[in-house]
């Protein structure tokens, strides 16, 4: 006589989910790397950069309301120098390619732009409000423009340290995307009148245009970040 052992049905699975869980399961296991990545990244341009944004705003005109023209071309300064100091996360000892880990060298270095990209947003935005406190009442003062200047910005640097942290180590590759950023946004500047990215009063002349310029281009960088930012094994 045979015997025929009762079976227990097993659950079903939702394959729908399996796609996603080995992307869900890098960026959990990422998640204890933000400690080590926030003590490895270099935090001294990013903090120089602060004083010495927090000092210019503090002493232009001290005691006295602070003119539009000069809040505009001071927290353009601090967009591009906060940019420049943000490059420097990708490029310590701990950015390069380890080998077969467990976390991607992508996500390692998206979470370095993560920290130090917010930190470099958050300074910005703090001495805009500071700005913005400071000016006459009734002073035009679009944050919403301005921030896209400064994001246009801070992505060409991170593009550039991204790819130069491939060629180069250490502070020489943060350097190299200095170089490139300063050296866009110096010729942005050359640029004739009429297509001028950088209008000196805020709201007129060609302000709009320079502005959907800078919103149609700003996607340009983080593209080329998400390139560079691609493991160097193949």
């Amino acid at each position: 006589m045979s015997l025929t052992l009762p079976t227990t049905a097993r659950p079903a699975v939702d394959d729908t989910l399996a796609p996603d869980t080995p992307r869900l399961a890098r960026w959990r296991t990422a998640i204890p790397l933000i400690t080590p990545l926030a003590r490895a990244i270099d935090w001294a341009p990013l903090a120089l950069v602060t004083a010495f944004v927090a000092g210019v705003l503090s002493l232009t005109n001290a005691g006295e309301p602070l003119a539009g023209q000069d809040a505009l071309l001071l927290m353009r300064i601090s967009g591009t120098l906060l940019g420049s100091a943000a490059a420097f996360a990708l490029v310590d000892a701990m950015s390069a390619d380890l080998g077969a880990t467990a976390v991607p060298r992508w996500v390692r270095q998206s979470l370095r732009c993560l920290l130090a990209g917010g930190t470099a947003v958050a300074v910005w935005l703090g001495a805009f409000s500071y700005a913005l406190s400071r000016l006459p009442d009734g002073t035009l003062f679009p944050a919403g423009d301005l921030l896209i200047e400064m994001a246009a910005c801070l992505g060409i640097a991170l593009a550039a340290a991204a790819t130069a942290v491939r060629f180069a180590s250490g502070r020489q590759a943060a350097m190299a995307a200095v170089v490139v950023q300063l050296g866009l946004v110096l010729a942005t500047i050359l640029l004739p009148e009429q297509v001028r990215l950088w209008p000196p009063t805020c709201g007129f002349g060609y302000w709009d245009q320079a502005h959907q310029f800078w919103l149609a281009m700003s996607p340009l960088p983080y593209a080329w970040l998400g390139l560079a930012l691609r493991d160097l094994r193949r």
